[in-house]
């Protein structure tokens, strides 16, 4: 039983990032998922709970698992971050956003505390390990930088803010040129030359 709730729960999220809140009903869902609308209804009492239990669920899974990759330093990360990040924008519907902030606002704002305090989290671990690799300076003040970086990655990647387009946005472009532009501001010179190395790896990879 918990197992098809789950299934529900983590197909029905998907469907929401790829085309929005709005657009996707509970049939679509139940056709999607090849279940019958009575089973759904079953499991969630109307869209609101199933909206609701979809992002929570997608808020309980790592962004990205570096257990298994200990031995990953602080730019590694960065590039693996990077190609989660591009997936994810490939995926992402920024109706998204939209919907849940007009039609389930208490689930929007849930939604916004999270990903900040994750994108916070996240960027503080990071640098954190790269002044003790000797990779960012030491000096740097890691609170200010992770709360600037909260800040940046949240309204450049909201088109609504008409800083970039939507087709910059998805593109492989801006995300390098944020990444480049953040890393030479806070890496040594070891870490510019691993960077750059990296880089190039990667560049000639795809």
């Amino acid at each position: 039983m918990e197992e098809k709730k789950e299934y529900i729960i983590k197909n029905a999220g998907t469907l929401y990032f790829r085309y929005g809140i709005r657009s996707v009903t509970m049939d679509d869902v139940a056709v999607e998922l090849g279940i019958s609308k009575k089973t759904l209804y079953e499991f969630f009492k109307d869209k609101e709970e199933l909206v609701k239990q979809s992002i929570a669920y997608y808020m309980k899974q790592p962004v990205v698992d570096f257990e298994c990759q200990e031995d990953l330093n602080a730019i590694d990360k960065l590039f693996l971050y990077r190609e989660y990040g591009m997936k994810m924008l490939r995926l992402y519907n920024n109706n998204l956003d939209f919907d849940l902030k007009r039609q389930y606002p208490e689930i929007n704002e849930k939604l916004q505390a999270f990903k900040k305090e994750k994108i916070y989290q996240q960027n503080y671990s990071i640098i954190e390990q790269g002044i003790k690799e000797g990779l960012y300076r030491a000096e740097l003040n890691i609170d200010i930088i992770s709360r600037l970086l909260v800040g940046r990655i949240l309204l450049i990647f909201n088109h609504t803010t008409g800083i970039f387009s939507e087709d910059e946005i998805y593109g492989e472009s801006l995300f390098d040129n944020i990444m480049d532009y953040h890393l030479h501001g806070i890496c040594t010179e070891k870490g510019l030359e691993y960077y750059k190395q990296k880089l190039n790896n990667v560049q000639n990879e795809s």
